[in-house]
């Protein structure tokens, strides 16, 4: 006779069970709640001040439906202009004020020198590699940023002058095809996306795309264009909550189980395997260039060119690449927001091109613009930067060490949000914020020296910045110079308003718009003078 057989029946209440199956559950959830409750308050940084936020999500779903930077800024005024926040059961802290960003950003530098760890784009999308930009503080890091620092210099910026003069001269010559001397509107995206993905390409491996039809037509374009955009989406800090809530992490194997998975082949990992592997083509082929000798000018070039790189594994030489294609996420919107703000400002338009004039822009040849100086387009290009900002809120940093503010200490591996936005609308700082006005930057303005935080401040400050600045002067340059813009039938100037003008409130700020009137200001003579570019 077996154990099992020695053993007395026992009856088995169905009932009974479905409340053990029922209860059980439940009791598990609520038992986990409140620790993760006291492990939320717990995280809270003592002696800062912030809103408290609701159970289990903190402050991820008040005031939606509003740009965050906007709600911070407006909190601002309430609990400072350093404030902590809680994002599901991530604390971070938010700076909202350019005294504040310098106190902290340059004053405790090195405390502020790293990148956060997110589950969606560092442990999902970029799990072997990733960029410069979100790369935390380490020996690796530093190096990485050096090397890109060598190819991104003033003396580097301005030998890729002849780039960046050729992509703003296919960048106008794109509208020419479609505006029929200025009699129709056009939808100027594809005109747009093509010339900051050639700036990208071309300033970063030497390779560039020939026409807006390929962009759609080359599967190679097309799917970094795919790619990129998803890559976007996944790097948004306020829409994956999984990045703040752990619970919904534990929901994925749970979910995948059941088959009710929304991402059964893992989307995300999907995408950071695709994006090394045109990485992987664009960077061999660049290899095989240089060791032949036939390479053109180009920041992956410098890198592979400096014998410190032989120290870089192939992934951090990627990593370097991924940031440098990261820039067209900036330069789509920024230009666009630009576009669609000479068109609904006639005055600013004669200004700058008035002052193209005077300058004798109009008596060189397109070869010659991007190593000039205006200094009234210089000042729209910083202008126009800090009016729309298309990151609000600046990449987020994290605490390397101890930083500390008043009576508070920031732990290491904090989340810090620079709330750029708010920066470049600090009265203290600008004289009338809210106000569109290149003259604030012209050298006898009492803001012209002010510090325009778009690119970031302190040690992880975008450091592709000052080529950023020159390739925007050098396509704002060229449009101004050649075509009269008009806005889009039926448009109002709500259009061009940083926030009520927004598409939607993604990550980066794409302005809702995107069709002008492009009248060329020579008429048919236009395409002469872009097939003669070394020619007045």
């Amino acid at each position: 006779m077996t154990l099992l057989e020695t053993l007395p029946n026992v009856a088995v209440n169905p009932v009974v069970v479905l409340q053990y199956a029922t209860v059980l559950p439940i009791a598990i959830l609520v038992i986990y709640l409140v620790q993760n409750e006291i492990t939320r308050y717990r995280s809270r940084i003592k002696h800062l001040p912030g809103p408290r936020g609701w159970p289990l999500v903190g402050n991820l779903l008040q005031n939606r439906g509003e740009v965050p930077a906007e709600i911070y800024k407006r909190w601002a005024r309430t609990y400072g202009p350093v404030f902590q926040i809680q994002l599901g059961n991530t604390t971070a802290v938010v700076v909202n004020s350019a005294d504040a960003a310098k106190k902290l950003f340059l004053g405790q530098r090195n405390a502020m020198n790293s990148r956060p760890t997110f589950y969606v784009l560092h442990k999902k999308v970029s799990r072997s590699v990733a960029s410069i930009g979100t790369s935390p503080w380490d020996e690796s890091c530093k190096q990485r940023r050096k090397l890109a620092a060598g190819g991104l210099n003033r003396p580097r910026v301005e030998s890729y002058a002849p780039i960046l003069n050729l992509e703003a001269r296919e960048f106008l010559r794109d509208l020419y095809s479609e505006c029929q001397d200025g009699s129709v509107e056009i939808d100027f995206r594809p005109s747009v996306k093509r010339f900051s993905l050639n700036l990208s390409l071309t300033l970063n491996y030497g390779t560039r795309v020939s026409s807006v039809k390929s962009l759609y037509d080359d599967p190679l374009l097309a799917e970094i264009i795919y790619v990129e955009s998803e890559i976007s989406r996944f790097r948004d800090t306020g829409a994956n909550y999984a990045n703040y809530i752990p619970l919904l992490r534990y929901w994925e194997p749970v979910a995948s189980f059941l088959g009710l998975d929304s991402d059964p082949k893992n989307h995300a990992a999907d995408i950071g395997r695709r994006r090394l592997e045109y990485n992987d083509v664009l960077l061999n082929k660049l290899k095989e260039e240089v060791a032949a000798g036939v390479d053109k000018p180009c920041i992956q070039g410098a890198v592979l060119r400096d014998p410190e790189s032989a120290t870089l594994t192939r992934e951090e030489l990627i990593s370097v690449s991924l940031s440098m294609m990261a820039g067209a996420d900036s330069n789509q919107p920024t230009l666009s927001w630009a576009i669609l703000l000479l068109a609904h400002r006639p005055d600013i338009q004669e200004k700058a091109y008035a002052a193209i004039k005077e300058a004798g822009i109009l008596d060189l040849p397109s070869n010659a613009y991007a190593s000039t100086k205006v200094a009234y387009i210089d000042a729209l290009v910083k202008e126009i930067n800090r009016y729309f900002v298309v990151l609000k809120l600046a990449l987020p940093k994290a605490t390397y060490s101890d930083a500390h503010w008043g009576q508070a200490t920031i732990p290491p591996n904090t989340l810090v949000f620079l709330n750029t936005w708010a920066c470049n609308r600090d009265p203290q700082l600008f004289t009338e914020p809210d106000s569109f006005a290149p003259e604030r930057w012209l050298p006898d303005s009492r803001d012209h020296a002010a510090h325009q935080f778009s690119f970031g401040l302190g040690g992880r400050m975008c450091v592709a910045s000052l080529l950023a600045h020159n390739a925007l002067y050098t396509v704002y340059l060229h449009l101004i110079a050649r075509y009269q813009i008009l806005p889009a039938s039926g448009k109002t100037a709500e259009e061009v308003h940083p926030v009520k003008g927004l598409k939607g409130l993604a990550f980066v700020g794409t302005p809702r718009g995107y069709q002008a009137r492009f009248v060329p200001r020579d008429g048919r003579q236009l395409g002469t003078w872009l097939d003669k570019p070394d020619r007045k």
